[in-house]
């Protein structure tokens, strides 16, 4: 079990961590788009796309596990 301390410590690493991961995976998501239209190869705009696809996810759990780290706070404490 999980102290007040270290949950708020959790919270806001997984919360930042998340926020960056996501807003950084969207911009890639952007920069992929305009590899397409700027006849690069395909595999350079779908490597791109699908890497920042994987970075967008996994901001996305980042936060879900900042969420769930905030839900126990507001549950224990």
């Amino acid at each position: 079990m999980m102290n007040k301390k270290n949950l708020k410590k959790r919270y806001w690493i997984y919360g930042g961590v998340g926020t960056a991961l996501l807003g950084f995976g969207l911009s890639a998501l952007v920069e992929s788009g305009f590899l397409k239209h700027s006849e690069a190869p395909a595999w350079q705009w779908v490597l791109a796309g699908t890497l920042s696809l994987i970075i967008v996810m996994t901001g996305v759990n980042f936060l879900f596990e900042s969420f769930r780290c905030k839900q126990k706070l507001n549950d224990k404490f």
